[in-house]
This record gives structure tokens, sequence and C-alpha cells, in this order.
């Protein structure tokens, strides 16, 4: 009879410190302020037969894409330079390390070409070149699309073939290094662009293959008293025609045409010319001075 009554006195206590060990379902809800979803990565179109620019406001030090092999990738000071190495290449995830930043995206193949420049050096916010009301995420317009403008293509593709034909006449302007010449034969303006073709003598028995053809204008490149250099600005060119993997054989002269958007520099700047050969480290870089280019004749 204790036993039950001892049974009776207890079991109210047991009940309430259960209950009260048990956690509440509004601790267990999280606060909505916690709540909030991963933003979107920004899509960067590429394509296997141009390439991309991608420029930030700090040197960049580290380039993390998900899936190398589909892509190649390059860096140059605060600018990183992709190209699909395949069609169809599936769409991978890219980090950038610029500065002490970080900046992170999505690589996209396009089925055209990709002429364009993707501009992160205010505060990491795309901003267009020539696109003035581009908004994040969307791919900037190209002048130059298949899908747009063929008319402008294959004006532009004509003047260069014109070009391919026009007697040498800038033998001085030339660089020479690891048994290769790379020097400029000729150069063409229009109201839109500016027409260069370059001559590449190959005196190795190794073929040079040009992969990556990177165009840059330089300005304040000159030095001031006491070889104090001024403060040097980079802008990135991308090529609006000329073909891509162009092969210069072993001891033999080959030539390269492409066309650029035009520019006016001043006599405190250059045109950097830089050829990379693919699966190689023979790199020339030739600096074309802008009184050339701005007295060229009209095409």
């Amino acid at each position: 009879m204790l036993t039950k009554l001892l049974l009776a006195l207890s079991l109210p206590v047991l009940l309430a410190s259960a209950a009260s060990a048990q956690p509440s379902a509004a601790l267990l809800r999280p606060a909505s302020s916690a709540m909030h979803a991963a933003p979107a990565l920004l899509d960067v179109a590429v394509s296997d037969s141009s390439t991309t620019y991608l420029v930030f406001s700090g040197p960049v030090s580290l380039v993390d894409v998900g899936m190398a092999n589909n892509y190649l990738v390059k860096i140059e000071a605060n600018a990183v330079f992709v190209r699909a190495r395949r069609k169809s290449a599936p769409p991978t995830p890219m980090l950038i390390r610029f500065g002490s930043k970080y900046w992170m995206g999505r690589l996209v193949y396009v089925n055209r070409p990709v002429l364009q420049l993707y501009d992160f050096q205010k505060d990491g916010a795309l901003g267009v070149s020539g696109s003035p009301g581009a908004t994040a995420g969307s791919a900037p317009d190209n002048e130059l699309a298949l899908d747009k403008e063929r008319e402008k293509k294959a004006a532009v593709e004509g003047k260069l073939s014109k070009l391919r034909k026009t007697k040498e006449e800038h033998q001085a302007v030339a660089v020479v290094d690891n048994d290769l010449v790379l020097s400029l034969a000729n150069v063409r303006n229009d109201k839109d662009f500016t027409y260069l073709r370059f001559k590449v003598i190959n005196h190795s028995a190794i073929d040079y293959n040009v992969d990556f053809t990177d165009f840059q204008l330089v300005e304040n490149a000159q030095k001031k008293f006491l070889a104090k250099k001024k403060n040097e600005a980079r802008r990135p060119l991308a090529p609006s025609g000329g073909l891509a993997n162009q092969v210069v054989s072993g001891r033999t002269t080959g030539y390269l045409t492409y066309a650029i958007p035009l520019y006016a520099a001043t006599d405190r700047g250059y045109l950097e010319v830089t050829l990379r050969e693919l699966n190689g480290a023979r790199v020339l870089v030739l600096p074309v001075p802008s009184r050339v280019i701005n007295r060229a004749s009209t095409i």
C-alpha cells in the first residue's frame, strides 16, 4: 500500500522533468534571419575559338578551375585569360584570388565567338567594357558574334585577307628570342579596327604553335628622373579577327594577321603583343610604338 502511494506521488514529478528535458520546437527551428539562399554564381561565357578576359583590381595569385582539363587558363598581372579546350565543355566553377580578396564564378561554354572583357576592377563588381547597360550575370554584347553581324565579321576577314598580300613595310619593329624572330610586317586602320600582320621566322627545328595571342595597350611606360617609373596603365585588347592555333613549322617563315579594336595612344604609349606557345615555354613579346599605329594608312 505504501509502495503504491509513493509511485502515485512521484509520477507527476517524473513527467514534469521529462518534459523539461526535451527541446522545444521553437528552439529546434532556425531563426528566419539565419535562413538565406547562397548567392548564384556569375556565369562567364567562354568558347574554344577565342579568349575571354577577366580583369581584377589587384594582382592575381591563384586560379582554381573545377574541371581544369576542359579549360585553358593564363595569369598575367591582374588579369586572367580563359578559353575552352574543346567544344561543348561542361560548366565548371572557378575560384580566383586577387590581392587579399577572393572571387568565385562559373565558366560556361558558348557556341559562338566570345570577344569580350569582364571588368571586376571596381569593388569586385562586374563592369562590362562597351556595354554600360549590362547587368551582373548577363553576357556582354559582342558586335562580331556570327549570329548578330555576319556582314561585319566578313568585312574584317576580307581586309585581313587583303593585308596578307601587302608587301612588308616595318621590318625594324622586331624581337629575337629562343631562335625565333617576331616582327611587325604591316599595319592598317579603319574607323573601327586596327589590322596587324606579323612575321615569324622560326630558326629552330621545333614547330612554333601559337596558342594565345595577347594584346595590351600600355601607357605612361617611360621613366622619370632617377629612373622612377610613372604610374603605368595597361588595358587588354581582345582580338576581333584572325585565326587561332596558327603553326610556324621549324626552319620556315610564317605570317600571322589580327584585327583589334581601334584605339588612340600617346607618344608615351605602345601596343604590347605577346605570343604564347601551346605546350611550350617560348613566349615572344613585341612592343609596337604608338606612332607606328597612329600614322598607319587606312584600309
